[in-house]
């Protein structure tokens, strides 16, 4: 299906031009006056403030940053194995949020370290608007890094977040790449440019191009367990009575926010559709926070909720590593556009992902081998509100067309 034209925005006031031999930057900025202040603030610091600094000859400290989400997390992890084939011999500290330190497995970090850090203008909800306070902490815990380990030659932002640039810079880095997407460009001393479609895998990579780390392959994010770790997953399903099932299929009806999830009564109606039309077990995933999805599609269901082919497993593992466990013992995994469905994919697991209007699946989809992305397109798609008072790109995705897809993925 053809995408609709880009709605363009009100007019704002006028915005300098950009340096000589420059594109004017894509700000990542909705409203119009966002744009335009991010555009004077990068002017004048070209003008008065900008000195572009040489890449080291020898790198031997890194740092990746990525504070944000769990989906996010997984579309960085091509570009952090890239960079540390590329710097075989430079240790790299990976700046993560607190709640993605289970992606990583401890038997996997030879010269990677995981800097935990709770960003507040990252939270759900945000912790104040701007940061700063945040901002401060961040570059005293990057500073006491340098102190105790060194310098870092290479830092690379690949959020394109203004304040990561900012406490990147306050920390003292040797040279910093990133997305001057929103604000503080002027301080990158290697910029990525944004391509309109291109995914988040593929921009990632192309940012280490951009900082000098020669040509990338493109490869989808992989997650892998222990024997241990999928034998305690198949434990878990044995449990429930879905070990030895022909079809077991993994549904989470949580997200990060409002306008990514599908009806609650949906899903219901999904499941209902899947167990008593295939040879399936379904088994109700999620985490403490998706307790109140996952209890809104139990309401709906009634008193099909006792079916002995379903099992609510939703808050109910003891970590995200143990949820990576059971999903990877999955034929089939049904979400919202998440972290679990991004995790799946990155599993190998075949994913069905059920995508909202607010973001572009092209760029923000699962990536995977046998992953499908399901959805309705909409004169608002590309909104990214996170409340919305119609809904209209998941109110008309329609059970039937979901079952439909259902099976054919299986």
């Amino acid at each position: 299906m053809l995408s609709l034209p880009e709605r363009l925005p009100p007019p704002g006031p006028p915005a300098p031009p950009a340096p000589e031999g420059k594109p004017p930057r894509p700000y990542a900025y909705r409203k119009p006056w966002m744009r335009s202040l991010a555009r004077w603030v990068d002017a004048a610091g070209e003008r008065l403030l900008s000195r572009k600094r040489e890449r080291p000859v020898d790198i031997r400290r890194v740092l990746l940053l990525r504070p944000d989400h769990l989906g996010d997390v997984i579309f960085a992890l091509p570009a952090v194995e890239a960079v540390r084939r590329a710097l075989p011999e430079a240790r790299v500290d990976l700046l993560i949020g607190p709640w993605a330190r289970a992606l990583f497995p401890e038997a996997g970090l030879e010269r990677l370290e995981l800097l935990p850090f709770d960003a507040p203008w990252l939270a759900r909800p945000a912790r104040g608007k701007f940061g700063l306070g945040g901002v401060l902490a961040l570059a005293r815990l990057l500073r006491r890094r340098a102190r105790k380990e060194g310098p870092y030659d290479l830092a690379i932002d690949l959020r394109g977040d203004l304040r990561l640039v900012l406490a990147a810079r306050l920390a003292g880095v040797r040279y910093l790449a990133g997305r001057g997407i929103t604000g503080l460009g002027f301080l990158l001393d290697a910029e990525g440019r944004e391509a309109p479609g291109r995914h988040q895998v593929e921009g990632n990579l192309a940012l280490l191009e951009a900082a000098g780390l020669g040509p990338q392959e493109t490869v989808n994010p992989a997650l892998a367990l222990s024997p241990e770790e999928i034998e305690a997953g198949r434990e878990v399903l044995r449990a429930h009575g879905a070990a030895n099932a022909k079809l077991v299929v993994g549904v989470h009806p949580g997200a990060g926010t409002a306008t990514k999830r599908w009806a609650p009564g949906k899903f219901a109606a999904l499941i209902a559709r899947i167990v008593s039309e295939l040879p399936a077990r379904v088994i109700l995933l999620g985490g403490p926070d998706d307790r109140s999805a996952a209890d809104a599609v139990l309401e709906a269901l009634g008193e099909a909720r006792s079916s002995r082919r379903l099992a609510d497993l939703c808050g109910k593992l003891p970590g995200l590593r143990a949820f990576m466990g059971v999903a990877r013992g999955c034929h089939l995994f049904v979400g919202n556009d998440s972290g679990p469905a991004h995790i799946a994919a990155a599993l190998g697991v075949p994913v069905l992902c059920l995508f909202s209007g607010t973001n572009e699946p092209s760029e923000w989809g699962p990536r995977g081998a046998a992953a499908v992305v399901l959805r309705r397109r909409v004169e608002c798609e590309g909104c990214g509100l996170a409340e919305c008072d119609h809904h209209s790109c998941m109110a008309q995705l329609d059970v039937e067309a979901v079952f439909q897809a259902v099976r054919r993925c299986v």
